[in-house]
C-alpha cells in the first residue's frame, strides 16, 4: 500500500506540473486589456511581463496547493504524506518540458532573436515556458506538503499502534522479573 501511495504521488506531481504549464500557455495567451497595456509601456515591456507572469505563478501556486494537498492528504496516522516523491514527479515533468522546450526552440529560427525577458517570463515561450511557473508549482506542493504533515499529526493514533504501546508496556513487566534459568542449563556436547 505504501508503494501506492508513493506512485500515486509521483504520478500525480507530473500531471500537475502538465497540466500548470497546459493551462499557464492558456492564460498567457489571454492577455490583459489593450488599455493597460498601452499605459504601461506595451505588452513587451518588462513591468507587463512581470507583472503577467507573476500573476500566472500566483494562479499555479494556488492550484498546485489545493491539487496537492488533496493527493497527499492522509486518511490515517500512519499515512504519511509523501511530498518528496510528489516533488520528483514535478522535476521529472518539469525536466521533460524543458527537454521539449529545447527542441523546440531549436527547430524554430525566428525564435532566437527574441528578447531574454521574454524567454524568461513568457509562459508561451519555449524552452522555458515561464521560469516563474516551477516556482508556483513546487511552492504550492511545499505548502501542501506541510499542511498535510500537520494532519496527519493531528490524527489520532490507530488502535495497533496503542495495542504496541500496550504490550511494550507489559513486555517492560516482564523482562524486569527474576529468571529461574541457571546460567548452565544446557550440557555441553
Amino acid at each position: 500500500m505504501k508503494a501506492a501511495r508513493r506512485s500515486i504521488a509521483f504520478f500525480s506531481g507530473a500531471l500537475l506540473y502538465c497540466a500548470g504549464a497546459g493551462a499557464a500557455m492558456k492564460y498567457a495567451s489571454i492577455g490583459l486589456p489593450r488599455s493597460v497595456y498601452v499605459s504601461l509601456g506595451g505588452r513587451n515591456s518588462l513591468p507587463v511581463m512581470l507583472g503577467e507572469a507573476l500573476a500566472i505563478a500566483a494562479v499555479l501556486f494556488i492550484i498546485a496547493a489545493v491539487w496537492a494537498y488533496l493527493t497527499l492528504r492522509p486518511q490515517r496516522r500512519r499515512h504519511k504524506p509523501y511530498a518528496a516523491w510528489m516533488m520528483s514527479g514535478v522535476g521529472v515533468a518539469w525536466a521533460g518540458w524543458l527537454i521539449f522546450g529545447a527542441f523546440s526552440f531549436a527547430l524554430k529560427p525566428r525564435a532566437y532573436s527574441a528578447p531574454l525577458q521574454t524567454m524568461l517570463l513568457s509562459s508561451s515561450a519555449a524552452p522555458l515556458f515561464g521560469a516563474l511557473n516551477i516556482f508556483g508549482v513546487v511552492g504550492g506542493v511545499w505548502l501542501a506538503g506541510r499542511v498535510a504533515k500537520k494532519r496527519q499529526l493531528g490524527l489520532p493514533t490507530t488502535r495497533s499502534r496503542r495495542r504496541l504501546d500496550e504490550d511494550a508496556a507489559h513486555g517492560a513487566d516482564a523482562d524486569s522479573a527474576v529468571s529461574t534459568l541457571g546460567p548452565h542449563t544446557v550440557s555441553p556436547h
